[in-house]
C-alpha cells in the first residue's frame, strides 16, 4: 500500500511539472536566455541573446520583458570599446526603439523608464565632450521619473547615483548626494524580492560604486 501511494505521489509530481512546462513555455524560454545574458561577455554573445529575446517578443506580442532584455543586451554591446561612435549609436538607438515598443505594452513602468535613461546615459558616455550638455538633463529627467514611478526600484536609484557622481566630478563638487543614493540603492538591492523573470541586474555595479565613497 505504501509503495502504491509513493508511486502515485511521484506520478503526480512528474505530471504537474510537465504540465507547468507546457502551460508556461514563455517563462521557460525567458529563463534560458537570462542565464545566457548573465554569462555574456562578447558582442557576439550579447547579439545572440538580443536576437533570441526579439524572437520571443515577436511570438509573445503582449509581453514587455523580452523587449526590455533585448534593449538591455544592445546597451551592453554599445559599451564595447572596440566599436566606433557610429556603431555604438546604432546599438543604443536600437535599444531605444525597443523600449518605446515596451512602453506601449506597459505604461508608467519604472524599469522601462530607468532603462531608457540608461540608453541615454550610454550615448552620453560614448562622447561626453559634445553630448554632456544636451543629454545629461534628459538622462536625469528619465531617472527622476523612474524613481517617482517606483521609489523602491534599485536600478533607477543606482543609475541616478551614477549621473550625480559623474556631474559632481565634472564640476568639482562634493559626491555626498551621489554616494548617499548609491548606498540606498545597495540597501534596496539587498532587500529586493526577485519574482520570476523580472529585472534584477545592477547589484554588483552599485556595490562597486559605493567603494568610491568615503
Amino acid at each position: 500500500m505504501k509503495k502504491t501511494v509513493l508511486t502515485f505521489a511521484i506520478l503526480i509530481i512528474v505530471v504537474t511539472s510537465s504540465i507547468a512546462e507546457i502551460i508556461n513555455p514563455y517563462e521557460k524560454a525567458m529563463k534560458a536566455q537570462l542565464a545566457l545574458l548573465d554569462s555574456a561577455q562578447t558582442i557576439q554573445e550579447y547579439q545572440a541573446v538580443a536576437n533570441s529575446f526579439e524572437r520571443i517578443a515577436q511570438k509573445e506580442s503582449n509581453e514587455w520583458l523580452p523587449l526590455y532584455y533585448a534593449a538591455y543586451s544592445y546597451i551592453n554591446i554599445g559599451f564595447d570599446k572596440s566599436l566606433t561612435l557610429d556603431q555604438k549609436d546604432t546599438y543604443f538607438n536600437k535599444a531605444e526603439e525597443l523600449l518605446k515598443k515596451a512602453e506601449t505594452l506597459s505604461a508608467n513602468n519604472s524599469e522601462i523608464t530607468a532603462l531608457r535613461g540608461y540608453a541615454v546615459m550610454a550615448k552620453l558616455a560614448a562622447d561626453p565632450a559634445s553630448r554632456g550638455q544636451s543629454l545629461s538633463p534628459v538622462a536625469m529627467q528619465l531617472f527622476g521619473k523612474a524613481i517617482q514611478q517606483n521609489g523602491k526600484n534599485p536600478r533607477a536609484l543606482y543609475l541616478m547615483a551614477q549621473m550625480e557622481y559623474g556631474m559632481a566630478q565634472f564640476f568639482g563638487s562634493g559626491t555626498e548626494k551621489a554616494c548617499s543614493m548609491a548606498k540606498k540603492s545597495v540597501f534596496l538591492y539587498e532587500n529586493e524580492s526577485i519574482e520570476g523573470i523580472n529585472p534584477y541586474w545592477g547589484a554588483e555595479m552599485a556595490k562597486e560604486m559605493t567603494t568610491k565613497c568615503k
